[in-house]
């Protein structure tokens, strides 16, 4: 016998629940083969440890636990309503954020247009410009920036050049 085949039977060779012929042919293999003698060994040792070691006693609920997780039924497709929502709970959140963020901007800027407490605004809002007034701060040149006068310096040249 090979030694492979010898080592995956060490089990039912020890509780002998193998034939008697194969039962011998182990036993003539171990004699023989020092490795397997050795494996051998160290598995019966092992077995004798499992066999001294006390009864262990599980939690009163691991049963129930177990019994409970087996007859749950198994959700079906991988996204449930709950799953979907944990999902998009912090992008709404953030969103939710970033609209309350640029409302309460846009109307506190254009409480301190009016005021004319900008020192680089020309002329002070009206009330009939209307609350989103100040959302041209998000323009690609805002008002009274440096990119607005470039862009009124590079304007200017080409009407004056046509």
């Amino acid at each position: 016998m090979k030694c492979r085949s010898v080592q995956k039977k060490f089990s039912t060779y020890q509780d002998r629940e193998l034939k008697h012929q194969e039962q011998e042919e182990i036993s003539r293999h171990l004699l023989s083969c020092r490795s397997c003698r050795e494996q051998y060994a160290e598995f019966e040792k092992l077995w004798q440890t499992l066999g001294e070691m006390g009864e262990i006693h599980p939690d009163p609920w691991f049963y129930r636990q177990i019994v409970g997780k087996i007859k749950e039924p198994r959700k079906q497709g991988l996204l449930s309503l709950q799953h979907v929502f944990q999902l998009l709970r912090v992008p709404a959140i953030a969103s939710i954020i970033l609209i309350v963020g640029l409302l309460a901007g846009s109307y506190f800027g254009n409480i301190l247009a009016r005021w004319n407490l900008f020192p680089f605004q020309n002329n002070p809002l009206s009330n009939s410009e209307g609350l989103f007034a100040s959302l041209k701060v998000f323009d690609p040149a805002p008002p009274g920036t440096l990119a607005e006068g470039y862009l009124r310096m590079v304007s200017y040249k080409e009407n004056q050049s046509k």
